[in-house]
């Protein structure tokens, strides 16, 4: 990289409260969210990130943008807290809000955001231009972020603070590698200096014929610091292709409850957990590699460094739980999937075809909605699902080992300390009360052939709902009031004239949900959805093909008809009175 600090152009730049639809602005701004770039289904790869600066955070606000590159790396791999300068960024407008993209001649600078660390700018090319004004308004982030708790060592979040059911991004360093199951799982042992007040599920690798690959000074070191974590499908490959001694970062790692014969409850007051990360890539799930310089290791790097010291000085390792030889192979275990928890094979009883209805409550309002619809479709049979679990041959005994224990595709916001109730006592319960459940997705309505099928206009005045029209289809009736970004936004046709009042893109679903003791239809619409599929609104689904592709992917993930496995779903669910009886509503939900 080359830092140009003299005879060079100095750039302006605008304040993020101070950006223009249809405008191209140079910004300086701190990392809120960032997405890890992922492949697009065309040749690009995607990210997303939201920024702030002084201006916007008064406000509350935030500027999203979407970032697209053909190659990975030319894409930032960016920490909340992060400083990051954009050049050349197009601004458009999305769904009443501004929105930043990558365009011609966009560029990118990224500082690590602690007062006080060096100012060394990380480029998306060799060449750029970083003056003393440019240092001087990195210092001044700087100073703001160190007052914002919310901001700060973000990267300091490491194994000892991980709680059951949550999802965390963690760095650690790998110490050794095994093999599974060939193209299906990989095991990466790894530490960061602590270790999860939980008991957690340690692999029996010890024997059988697969080679492990081990850096064994670094073994020693960490000792029974040392944790297994388990990847699977997507993640398989790149995983493979990591070596030990190198340094990670586990995006959306899961710390899901491990259950086997060996862990009953009643065996201890803490339940076993295991460390995986599931299937798929949505909301940026995987494993990256991290460079030995990069900024946002440091934390952990002191880390090990001072417990290595200290293992030096006592002149032995810590007491050494693990064991890592040459040839290793995962020895057996229990499928940690409940027996209570089977899903019937029994043909569907409820009908998808139609909304019978759906609510959603503010505060102590209620506001109902009746849906009809034009064509009855009748649920198909559903294959039997299949417990996943791998199949491997031990000094010529067949034996067996689960995979992801425990798959979810979805988690609960709020209420993870709240226990999962059965469907059947849903069914009896009194009405209205909130519930949390874990089951399998039997189907879902509309299916999800093209963006608008999942799609409603809804009137928030009248409550007036059509289909989103596709190809001019059916807008005789339906006056179009503007348009932003091939998304033409249309007037209530019910409302008074002059009202002008503008129908809003919604999401509108139904799923039908089973477990072993019953089934039960539960509805998701409006600001519930749009948490469901992670903040991307109707809107921006609409337009952007990427986004869409997200949506897509992770409906995919929770209900193929062509496979016999189906990823668990966990969700909050209310149950409320309608005129036409009992409705049940997904809420504080979302895809994992």
């Amino acid at each position: 990289m080359v830092d140009k600090t003299s005879k060079t152009t100095e750039y302006k730049y605008t304040n993020l409260d101070e950006i223009q639809a249809n405008k191209i602005v140079n910004v300086f701004g701190v990392v809120k969210f960032a997405r890890p770039p992922t492949k697009t289904r065309g040749s690009d790869y995607s990210m997303v990130l939201s920024v702030i600066d002084p201006s916007l955070h008064e406000n509350g606000q935030k500027l999203k943008c979407v970032l697209f590159n053909r190659e990975k790396e030319k894409l930032p791999f960016l920490d909340v807290g992060k400083i990051v300068r954009l050049h050349r960024l197009k601004i458009t407008h999305y769904h009443e809000e501004n929105q930043g993209q990558s365009g011609p001649g966009f560029s990118w600078l990224a500082f690590d955001g602690d007062k006080g660390s060096p100012v060394r700018p990380v480029s998306s090319s060799a060449s750029f231009t970083f003056t003393e004004s440019d240092k001087a308004k990195v210092e001044e982030l700087r100073e703001w972020v160190a007052t914002l708790e919310d901001l700060q060592h973000p990267n300091k979040i490491c194994f000892a603070d991980m709680i059951p059911q949550h999802y965390y991004d963690i760095y650690c360093q790998v110490l050794a590698t095994c093999v599974i199951e060939e193209n299906v799982g990989f095991l990466l042992r790894v530490w960061d200096g602590t270790k999860p007040n939980n008991p957690l599920r340690e692999f029996d690798i010890s024997s059988g014929d697969f080679t492990a690959d081990r850096k064994q000074d670094l073994l020693d070191m960490a000792g029974n610091l040392a944790l297994d974590v388990a990847l699977y499908d997507d993640h398989y490959a790149p995983a493979k292709a990591i070596k030990p001694g190198q340094y990670i970062k586990l995006n959306n790692l899961h710390a899901a409850t491990f259950q086997s014969a060996d862990t009953r409850p009643e065996l201890s007051e803490l339940p076993m957990v295991e460390l995986v990360i599931h299937r798929g890539t949505t909301y940026g799930r995987g494993v990256h590699v991290i460079s030995d310089d990069f900024d946002g290791i440091k934390t952990l790097k002191e880390r090990l460094e001072k417990v290595s010291a200290e293992v030096r000085q006592k002149g032995v390792s810590v007491a050494p739980t693990h064991s890592m030889n040459n040839n290793a192979r995962l020895n057996d275990s229990e499928n940690c999937v409940e027996n209570n928890t089977d899903i019937s094979t029994s043909q569907p009883s409820i009908n998808l075809s139609c909304y019978d209805g759906s609510q959603e409550r503010n505060q102590s309002q209620e506001v109902a909605m009746e849906v009809s619809c034009d064509h009855v479709i009748q649920s198909q049979p559903q294959k039997g699902l299949k417990q996943v679990q791998i199949h491997q041959s031990v000094s010529q005994q067949s034996q067996s080992t689960a995979r992801c224990m425990l798959q979810t595709s979805t988690v609960v916001l709020n209420h993870p300390h709240i226990q999962c109730s059965k469907i059947q006592d849903i069914l009896t319960h009194r009405v209205p009360y909130k519930f949390r459940i874990l089951a399998k997705v039997v189907d879902y309505y509309p299916r999800f052939n093209r963006p608008a099928d999942i799609c409603k206009l809804y009137c928030t005045d009248c409550h007036y709902l059509c289909d989103v029209p596709v190809n001019d289809n059916g807008t005789q009736i339906l006056k179009v009031s503007r348009n932003s970004r091939h998304l033409k936004h249309y007037l209530c046709p019910v409302c008074n004239k002059d009202s002008q009042c503008e129908l809003e893109y919604i999401y509108m679903m139904r799923f039908l949900l089973r477990d072993k003791t019953g089934e039960i239809v539960a509805n998701i619409w409006r600001k519930d959805a749009v948490t469901f599929f992670q903040d991307i609104t109707p809107a921006e689904m609409l337009t952007e093909s990427a986004l869409c592709n997200v949506i897509e992917n992770s409906l995919n993930t929770i209900s193929n008809p062509k496979s016999s496995y189906y990823a668990w779903f966990e969700c909050c669910v209310k149950s409320y009175d309608t005129e036409e009886g009992i409705r049940y509503q997904i809420f504080d939900t979302c895809f994992a």
